[in-house]
C-alpha cells in the first residue's frame, strides 16, 4: 500500500490558494502553474495538484482540458444562464417544499438563516457562499420532487460560484442579510406565494447586480444601465406580489 502524503500539507497548500485568489492577488482568470506553484511553497507538484483538485470541487477553480487549471471567471452570459435557471426552479420547489412541509422547513430555514448570519461576521467571502447556499437548499429541499431537486443539486455547485464571486466583489453583511430576510419571513408565515415571489426576486437581483458588475469589464462593453441592455433575454415572471411590499403588509396585518 502506497504511502500517503500528509493531510495537513494539502489543506495548507489549498488554503494558500484559497486566500490568495479571495483576496485579489489572483486575479479571476488567471493560470495556476503546478510548476510555479510547488516552486514557491516548496513543495511536490503532487500536493499542488491535490490542493487544486480541491478548489475545483469548490468551484475557486476550473480545469479546462489540454488548456489547465485558472481561477474561475464567470461571464454575464454564464452567470445569466446560471441564475434564469435558478428562477425557474427554484421558487417552484420552494412553495412545494412549503407546502409539503410548513412546520418542520420553518425551523430548518430559520436555524440555516441564522447560520447565515453567523457567517458573514467572519468576513471571509468562501464561508459566507457556503452559507448562503446552504440556506437557499434549506428551503428547498424538502420539495418531495426528485427529479426537480437533481437538477437544482446540479445546480448548486454553479449558484455557489456566482454567489463567491458576488462576495469577493463586494462582501456587505448588512445587505445580503436584508437580501435573505423575505425569504426567511415568507417560510415563517407559510404563504407558499410570496415565498415563490420571494425567491424570484432575490435571485434575479442577485445575478442583474453581478451581471452588472461584470459588464463593465468585458471587452466591448464599459457601460450598461439596465438588465435589458445585456440582449440575453427575460427572466423568469410570477404573478405573486413583490416580496418586501407583500412581506411587510402582511406583518402589518394590512393583508
Amino acid at each position: 500500500m502506497a504511502l500517503q502524503r500528509p493531510e495537513t500539507l494539502t489543506t495548507a497548500v489549498a488554503s494558500f490558494i484559497r486566500n490568495a485568489i479571495v483576496h485579489g492577488r489572483l486575479a479571476p482568470g488567471s493560470r495556476l502553474s503546478e510548476v510555479a506553484l510547488a516552486t514557491e511553497l516548496d513543495t511536490s507538484r503532487g500536493t499542488v495538484r491535490e490542493a487544486l483538485r480541491t478548489l475545483v470541487d469548490g468551484g475557486l477553480i476550473e480545469a479546462i482540458p489540454h488548456r489547465g487549471v485558472f481561477v474561475t471567471q464567470l461571464s454575464v452570459r454564464a452567470t445569466w444562464e446560471i441564475t434564469s435557471l435558478r428562477a425557474l426552479l427554484e421558487p417552484y420547489a420552494s412553495r412545494l417544499a412549503l407546502e409539503a412541509a410548513g412546520p418542520i422547513l420553518n425551523a430548518e430555514v430559520q436555524a440555516a438563516f441564522e447560520a447565515l448570519k453567523v457567517a458573514v461576521t467572519s468576513g471571509d467571502p468562501v464561508v459566507v457562499a457556503d452559507a448562503d447556499v446552504a440556506f437557499h437548499r434549506s428551503v428547498f429541499v424538502r420539495c418531495g420532487h426528485d427529479m426537480l431537486l437533481n437538477q437544482l443539486e446540479t445546480l448548486q455547485s454553479l449558484a455557489r460560484r456566482v454567489v463567491l464571486t458576488n462576495q469577493i466583489s463586494s462582501a456587505d453583511a448588512p445587505t445580503l442579510i436584508a437580501q435573505h430576510q423575505p425569504i426567511a419571513d415568507a417560510v415563517e408565515l407559510r404563504d407558499p406565494e410570496l415565498l415563490e415571489a420571494a425567491v424570484r426576486t432575490h435571485v434575479i437581483e442577485g445575478g442583474e447586480l453581478l451581471m452588472t458588475r461584470m459588464a463593465a469589464l468585458e471587452a466591448g462593453r464599459s457601460k450598461v444601465a439596465t438588465t435589458g441592455s445585456f440582449g440575453l433575454g427575460r427572466w423568469p415572471s410570477g404573478t405573486t406580489p413583490h416580496p418586501r411590499r407583500a412581506g411587510l403588509a402582511r406583518r402589518d396585518g394590512r393583508l
